[in-house]
């Protein structure tokens, strides 16, 4: 027997007092009311589908509201059939599909033959590939019928089963119901407010004001459970997959072509920073020499005197010069050139300075001397070749050797060795040539270093501030803080468009997610109340995006390469957009499953 106790019900939105109900096994009972009365919420307890757990449900002896929701499920699953008013059919598909999708649901094995015999024991003669949109509702109802007895259920549960047929096929529907009561080995019990039920029930109950009343009795006749074996679900989850892919081509092409798009985009986006990123690197290689010169602190101390100040430390430099970066360390001299009697400096012009945009006449394209405009302007109207001769190593030690003039530097250009417009820069191995004639070594206080680029150069001054107390640097032959900027502006800007279109269209990918469930909500509560657990709905809900994101990578890594897209940063990149994806699409199927409500649905 089965019996429901502690029962609060409503009539008309009016409380009833707590009852309790006795059903008898192997017998039709007929549950009849007006609407309103609360048959259809006895039938989602009675089905276990209700969310209301206060009352006690008791079956051969055991409380199945006592259950977790796994082992509620899994008797929703192979245990109790449940037929809705609206027949519970998914109409996009042809009657054998609907009858393979409950077989995979039940965890009953397919057999086309065994399905025929069991539409002709329901009186069902229709095509196996009629689609189940052009039945009418006497066959939809036999359907539905078929379909909950695929499981061979103990129970059978059947709401409103003749609301919307005339009198005859009403008649039909119960003759029907009658007959396989001797044919099924299952109890079925109907609500209904139509009173044709009443000649072909066993037991009757009516809802009414005063609760449930008994109106009809029959004695119990208790069914012998059978153990039913549980086969694999995976078949119903893939067979699932296949017909969703089926009847939502135009959702799902949609999707994959949104993965596509903002997959391509991001990585054509990543394509334009990498190539902003060199025009950036080669733009600041034309510009800026990524030069710093370091001097021991007392060489100001010593009025410029470099052979007078203390050494720079020989393992400092050795480090440097192993530094990852470090192009070149080069040393020092200190020399200055002797012009209308007076005494101007004359610095390096060593292999990796640019000269490009800073003079202002060429006189060959030798490099050797390049003295500045102002210390030269009143010579410039002459036309012949210049050269200048009587040089001066460390203020003390001179040297006379001709030395060409290659060009003249722009006008009001200065140097970062020092602020005066009176200057000169000459080739650094003619400088070397010069010094190796007077028997000069350069300075050990002072040298010039020279990086790769900016970041190497920024890190270089980063590395002798932290393991150098007394060493002076002098980077302002580049704005090194202007560069920067100016680096870290343009991938800024691509970088914000990248993360932009990643996370825009990652939006648009869940809004289509939620679309979706949203359209199967109906589809998806039947799953649930036919014994879906919520892993397999995890499963079941995210194993159609895996596929959907499979097919968009594909076609994502065939277009990168047509286009020419071929780096490790975009494993990295689709990496990042299908994680979030699925993860989003995970936590979204996980929400909407949780709050799936089978009377709420049901009754709209």
């Amino acid at each position: 027997m089965i019996k429901l106790t502690h029962l609060s019900s409503r009539y008309k939105s009016k409380k009833v007092k707590e009852q309790s109900i006795w059903i008898p096994e192997h017998h039709l009972t007929f549950i009849q009311g007006l609407s309103g009365s609360g048959k259809s919420t006895l039938l989602y307890k009675l089905g276990l589908i209700s969310k209301d757990q206060k009352y006690h449900y008791m079956y051969h002896e055991q409380d199945l509201t006592a259950l977790n929701q796994r082992q509620q499920a899994g008797m929703r699953r192979y245990s109790i059939g449940y037929v809705f008013q609206d027949y519970g059919l998914l109409e996009n598909m042809n009657v054998g599909e609907c009858l393979k999708y409950y077989s995979y649901l039940s965890s009953v094995k397919f057999d086309e033959m065994k399905m025929q015999e069991l539409l002709h024991k329901v009186h069902l003669y229709c095509h196996w590939k009629q689609k189940i949109m052009t039945l009418s509702g006497g066959e939809k109802q036999r359907l539905a019928i078929a379909c909950a007895l695929l499981k061979k259920p103990e129970i059978l549960i059947l709401d409103e089963p003749t609301s919307a047929l005339d009198e005859k096929n009403e008649r039909e529907i119960f003759q029907l119901l009658k007959d396989l009561l001797h044919t099924e080995e299952c109890t079925i019990i109907v609500a209904s407010h139509s009173y044709v039920a009443e000649e072909y029930a066993d037991c009757i109950y009516e809802m009414n004001q005063q609760g449930i009343v008994l109106k009809k009795e029959c004695p119990d006749n208790p069914i012998q459970l059978i153990q039913k074996s549980k086969h694999h679900r995976w078949s119903f989850l893939l067979y699932y997959l296949k017909i969703h892919l089926q009847n939502e081509k135009l959702m799902n092409i949609m999707m994959v072509v949104v993965l596509i798009l903002g997959s391509l985009g991001t990585l054509v986006i990543q394509k334009s920073m990498n190539q902003a990123q060199a025009g950036v690197d080669q733009k600041m290689q034309r510009i800026a020499d990524f030069q710093i010169m370091i001097e021991t602190s007392d060489v100001s101390q010593k009025l410029g005197a470099y052979d007078e100040a203390s050494p720079l430390s020989v393992d400092l430099l050795e480090n440097i010069q192993n530094y990852d970066g470090v192009k070149k360390v080069y040393p020092f001299y200190d020399l200055s050139v002797q012009v209308d009697g007076q005494q101007i400096p004359v610095y390096p012009l060593y292999p990796e300075n640019q000269l490009k945009g800073k003079v202002f006449q060429t006189i060959q394209e030798d490099r050797h001397l390049y003295p500045s405009y102002h210390s030269v302007y009143t010579m410039i109207h002459d036309q012949n070749e210049y050269h200048f001769s009587d040089f001066t190593f460390n203020n003390k030690i001179k040297v006379d050797k001709e030395i060409p003039v290659s060009g003249i530097m722009a006008i009001g250009l200065n140097v970062a060795y020092d602020s005066s417009l009176d200057y000169m820069l000459m080739n650094y191995e003619d400088m070397e040539s010069l010094a190796l004639q007077a028997g000069v070594q350069p300075v050990k206080s002072a040298s010039v270093i020279f990086c790769e680029n900016i970041n190497s150069l920024y890190q270089v001054e980063d590395y002798i501030v932290n393991h150098s107390e007394n060493v002076n640097i002098n980077d302002q032959f580049q704005d090194t803080v202007l560069l920067i900027n100016t680096k870290n502006e343009t991938l800024s800007m691509y970088t914000m468009e990248k993360y932009i279109t990643i996370v825009l269209f990652t939006l648009i990918f869940m809004y289509m997610c939620y679309w979706s469930l949203k359209r199967r909500e109906k589809e998806l509560t039947i799953l649930k109340a036919n014994g879906v657990m919520f892993d397999e709905f995890i499963v079941l809900l995210n194993l159609d995006q895996i596929f959907k994101m499979f097919i968009s990578l594909v076609g994502v890594l065939i277009l990168s390469w047509i286009i020419q897209i071929q780096y490790l940063e975009m494993i990295v990149i689709l990496g990042i957009i299908y994680g979030l994806s699925l993860l989003c699409s995970v936590i979204l199927s996980c929400v909407m499953v949780k709050n799936l409500n089978p009377e709420k649905i049901f009754r709209n």
